[in-house]
């Protein structure tokens, strides 16, 4: 029975390695057409032109993702203090090349960071926080869209397609992170899990007692997701004007709402390729009020001059990870199992 259950589940995970596979080829193919329909030459122009801006656009990437340790850390309480600094850092950076570069995406990152962190506060403890993450980063996003909605609604109406999309992304994000952070506390899918599969056993009640150690109503956690997504708010702010654009507060939060549009769109497809360059490219229409002249060369650019950042600090994460890993320090009381 088990033999079965096994060739099951890994025929379905063939299956969605293949999926995921060809929906970034896809992908890959969308942003190739796009760049020809718009015009190689001026997206190349826009992105040479955009260059001198990416050390602040990396500031702001790397504000962005550090928001998600910080979060972490507070939902960790007493036992964050037993990981040395330079683990939360490996641990972010492996995490976030991860995210970026490999089809695992998030989840597999939030792996990846759980293991790193799992030999300092314990597996169960490690794999709560990432699950609780993952809700607070949700919830975060759910924010965010509320100054989102209103700039798009400001600059076209309440009812504009682009604000519709946003608010549903707001409501959706909100819902699940909802489930993720309250939902998971409540319903001891540990225990449950502990009892189906064999080699997690006694781990899935750790696993539940973990996540009631967890704050209650992460408040903290989340405004700090919340601010993680404001620095990205500035960071798109200063892509605008690489690109050519006019920064002003309205605009920052609207080229951040077609990023939050194309993303959840894209959650399924790595690192949302292709389909953030298409979410910029059909918002077109704002280009007047973003500033920019060369619209639909200038709009992508904004998706990939953000991707070309990501792409370089993802790069980078995973080859300093690889190469170096603290020197683990554990004395008796910061040994847990």
């Amino acid at each position: 029975m088990s033999d079965t259950k096994s060739e099951s589940d890994g025929r379905w995970d063939r299956a969605k390695a293949i999926g995921r596979g060809a929906l970034l080829l896809l992908g890959i193919g969308a942003v190739v057409y796009l760049v020809h329909d718009a015009g190689p030459e001026l997206v190349s122009r826009t992105l040479i032109a955009a260059a001198v801006f990416l050390p602040f656009i990396a500031l702001g990437e790397i504000g962005f993702v550090g928001m998600d340790v910080v979060s972490l850390r507070m939902m960790f309480g007493e036992h964050a203090k037993r990981v040395p600094f330079l683990v939360w850092l490996r641990s972010a950076m492996m995490a976030y090349g991860i995210m970026v570069l490999l089809p695992a995406g998030r989840a597999g990152g939030e792996v990846v960071r759980a293991a790193n962190l799992a030999p300092y506060v314990g597996g169960a403890r490690a794999a709560a926080g990432a699950t609780v993450l993952q809700g607070v980063t949700l919830f975060g996003n759910a924010v965010i869209s509320i100054p989102c909605y209103v700039a798009v609604a400001l600059a076209s109406g309440p009812f504009d397609v682009l604000g519709l999309f946003v608010a549903g992304n707001g409501l959706v994000t909100g819902l699940i992170g909802s489930s993720l952070l309250f939902g998971a506390r409540f319903s001891k899918i540990g225990g449950w899990l502990g009892k189906r599969i064999e080699m997690l056993g006694s781990r899935g009640a750790d696993f539940d007692s973990s996540l009631r150690e967890m704050p209650r109503v992460p408040i903290r956690p989340v405004l700090a997701s919340a601010f993680g997504r404001l620095l990205q708010t500035i960071q798109y702010g200063v892509i605008l004007v690489a690109v050519g654009g006019t920064l002003t507060v309205g605009n920052a939060f609207l080229a951040q709402a077609i990023h939050l549009v194309g993303a959840g769109l894209g959650d399924m497809v790595p690192n949302q390729a292709g389909i953030t360059e298409t979410a910029y490219r059909l918002s077109a229409s704002f280009g007047p009020t973003l500033g920019l002249h060369d619209t639909a060369a200038q709009m992508i650019s904004i998706a990939l001059t953000h991707r070309i950042v990501q792409f370089s600090m993802a790069c980078l994460g995973l080859l300093v990870g690889a190469l170096w890993k603290p020197a683990r320090v554990l004395d008796e009381q910061a040994a847990v199992g």
